[in-house]
């Protein structure tokens, strides 16, 4: 082959891997970014609703159309789960919760998207 040929390719194939390697990065900081809003969501939930003893972030969150952060989670107060809708700051909606005279002392186990685990209180 022509030596303009090898260049040609060589160029091309430097880009493409450039471009993928972009693209990771960008997915990588997306979803570092939904595991923030995961954890915020979280801890104002927690602050607001007590008894609760563990959190399950059921998806990544995502944007809708109106430009709102939400996710699916379950709640699990005692051992009966609730299904809720989280935003950036806490509780959106979902089933309905038992009144808020419940032990706010306790720590609360939560799952992230990712399956990565911590204790809030």
């Amino acid at each position: 082959m022509k030596k303009q040929t090898w260049i040609a390719i060589l160029i091309v194939s430097i880009v493409i891997i450039l471009g993928i390697g972009i693209g990771v990065k960008v997915k990588m900081d997306k979803k570092n970014s939904n595991l923030e809003k995961q954890r915020t969501a979280g801890k104002g939930f927690i602050k607001n609703q007590p008894g609760i003893s563990k959190i399950k972030f059921m998806q990544d969150g995502s944007y809708s159309g109106a430009g709102v952060w939400s996710v699916g989670v379950n709640v699990y107060i005692g051992e009966k789960k609730y299904k809720e809708i989280f935003v950036e700051n806490g509780l959106m909606g979902g089933e309905t919760l038992p009144d808020k005279d419940l032990d706010a002392s306790q720590r609360v186990n939560v799952i992230y998207s990712d399956g990565r685990k911590e204790i809030l209180k």
